[in-house]
């Protein structure tokens, strides 16, 4: 009975989605396309060039500060879990390890950057978003699908990048609430003709909850997090300077259900130089030093990440219908590893020439890209991006697109555990048609039909069945194939906001004919919002359809659905008032075998906003 119920809501929510988007492309007929591109958000990490998000051809989600203030959320998972075709995994509760999965990828195919400077670590390959407060960041942007073109390896899933507050504010706020949850946070930011600066700083503190099914000690953590930047403009150039620090510490408990812990340290540091070198030519250089480093309290082992990086990019207007973006990108990275008495210390050193060409005439749109990259540990790559679009009506936009995408085996896979240096690339060839409908800027559909191959996926290998009697290693075995569709629909009309996405998909092991760890067929999003004058009324429910647990275990991790609700209140434009319900119905569920996941629970956040 349970599984028909569910089967039931499953059927109603389709059927309730695949009739909102005919509904979306008749209504508001007589409103024009420019009047829509005006009301939607700007995008960089699509094309590394600032774009409308409704004219790039890659499917992009843009969440910015507003929208996250108003879902009360607490961590970056928390925003990401309730967007379409990204699967989130947590080893436990509050700053235990999370992953992402995007239609059907690994963890590890997501590259993951925070202003421009790329944060995935040469050594476990998952980068660490639950120790970046969410209270520093102004957006994130997602884009889906392969953008190894532009950004080189780990982008065969998609790109998540993240950027920090700006502007001009004053802000002072504590959150508190369950499990002993305690957030301080503070944020100055000033520009005063061509000076601009700002500093962000919190300081969390919670007891958590236990990491691990069959525990009963909380698994504490603990996070001092600061961001500094300081900007000038001499002219026809600006520079920008940005340093992001986090440090705490993280208990959990080990395979034998020991409490242990750990110490870490993110940090990222650049310098933005953006040079007008003439009307129709834009000259951009970063410099960039990023560390990711894990320290073991039980033991000596450890986990470090060290690199440093150029990229010089070039924006060049063409006549008036072709962009031109060239450039060349370099890493110099570092990877370290201690774990039980064995480890590596090695340099890996990366040249990316990449070129792109936005072209637009009449109702077609075509972005064409190509990129080589030469790294130390093996032969060059070469991948490359087509995509086109084209305008079939003021309302309605079609897309095709075809992206190729690596990435390059880690530190880890080649030295680590089972390490093999003879490992090659991972693969990825993607496919897309994607159809838009937005007949006025109160009223935006989308359905997107897509196929991900990724080939030499990196698995691990035992001869003798994890027996131990013989040596396994790491091997370029399998093939997987992700086939979905998307469907995703927003009504913005005065006080009200809905979104509303259901993803259908097929993540396969094409080598064992399974279906991919922690990864749902079927995902289903719905957010409604009231925003009056001074006070905002939200709910989230998220339906995950049943997954595997992992590739070496028959474990299948139970269908969930979660209800959030958020209210916000502001008090003479200066006080702000806010409360985040989540999970309402105390569901019980888990997005790892064997860990723990927060039941009901309520948070509080009182902040002082000045907005110059």
């Amino acid at each position: 009975m349970h599984n028909n119920n569910r089967i039931t809501a499953v059927s109603a929510s389709i059927s309730v989605l695949l009739a909102l988007l005919p509904i979306a492309a008749l209504a508001e007929q007589t409103q024009a396309t420019q009047n829509n591109l005006e009301s939607s958000p700007l995008i960089v990490t699509a094309t590394r060039t600032a774009s409308n998000v409704d004219q790039v051809l890659a499917t992009s989600i843009v969440i910015d500060r507003k929208e996250i203030l108003e879902s009360q959320a607490l961590t970056i998972a928390d925003v990401l879990r309730n967007q379409t075709s990204i699967n989130v995994a947590s080893n436990g509760g509050p700053g235990q390890t999370s992953s992402i999965f995007i239609r059907g990828a690994e963890s590890d195919h997501t590259l993951i950057m925070i202003d421009g400077v790329k944060m995935n670590p040469g050594t476990i390959g998952v980068t660490a978003i639950q120790n970046i407060p969410l209270n520093m960041v102004d957006r994130i942007e997602v884009i889906m699908g392969p953008r190894s073109t532009l950004y080189g390896s780990d982008a065969l899933g998609g790109v998540i990048q993240i950027f920090t507050r700006k502007g001009e504010a004053t802000e002072a706020g504590w959150r508190f609430g369950s499990y002993n949850t305690q957030e301080l946070s503070a944020s100055y930011h000033l520009k005063k003709g061509d000076v601009r600066m700002g500093i962000d700083l919190s300081g969390a503190r919670t007891d958590g909850i236990p990491a691990r099914i069959d525990t009963t000690e909380d698994s504490p953590y603990s996070n001092d997090s600061i961001n500094l930047k300081l900007g000038n403009t001499f002219g026809n150039t600006e520079l920008d300077f940005q340093f992001l620090g986090s440090s705490g510490r993280t208990d959990y408990y080990d395979f034998v259900l020991t409490p242990v812990a750990q110490d870490y340290t993110n940090t990222t540091s650049s310098l933005n130089a953006r040079i007008n070198a003439t009307d129709n030519w834009v000259s951009k250089l970063l410099l960039s030093y990023f560390e990711d480093d894990i320290q073991q309290r039980q033991s000596a082992d450890y986990l470090k990440t060290t690199r440093y990086e150029v990229d010089w990019q070039n924006d060049i207007v063409i006549g008036s219908a072709n962009l031109v973006t060239a450039g060349i990108q370099t890493y110099r990275e570092n990877a370290q590893s201690l774990s039980f008495g064995s480890g590596f210390d090695e340099d890996t050193d990366t040249v990316g020439l990449y070129v792109q060409d936005q072209f637009e005439s009449g109702a077609n749109q075509l972005t064409a890209g190509l990129r080589y990259t030469d790294l130390s540990s093996f032969d060059g790559k070469t991948t490359g991006e087509l995509s086109y679009g084209y305008q079939a009506s003021k309302e309605a936009k079609l897309i095709a697109s075809y992206a190729t995408g690596f990435r390059a085996p880690g530190s880890t896979d080649r030295f680590g555990f089972g390490g093999n240096p003879y490992l090659v690339p991972e693969t990825s060839q993607s496919i897309e048609l994607s159809a838009r409908f937005n007949p006025s800027s109160v009223h935006r559909s989308r359905i997107s039909i897509f196929q991900n191959d990724i080939d030499n996926l990196i698995n691990y290998v035992d001869p003798d069945g994890f027996n131990g009697a013989l040596p396994g290693r790491n091997e370029n075995i399998d093939k997987t194939r992700t086939r979905g569709v998307e469907l995703a629909y927003s009504f913005r009309k005065g006080a009200y906001v809905v979104d509303a996405a259901a993803t259908l998909q097929n993540p396969e092991d094409l080598t064992t004919n399974k279906q991919l760890a922690r990864r749902a067929k079927e995902k289903y999003n719905l957010t409604g919002r009231y925003i009056g004058g001074d006070y905002s009324v939200s709910a989230e429910l998220t339906y995950t359809g049943e997954r595997p647990d992992s590739a070496y275990s028959d474990i299948i991790l139970d269908a969930f659905t979660l209800l959030n609700l958020s209210a916000t209140k502001s008090f003479n434009d200066r006080i702000n008032l806010g409360l985040r319900l989540e999970n309402i119905t105390d569901e019980d569920y888990q997005l790892a075998d064997g860990f723990n996941t927060p039941g009901r629970s309520a948070f509080f956040d009182i902040r002082y906003m000045n907005r110059r």
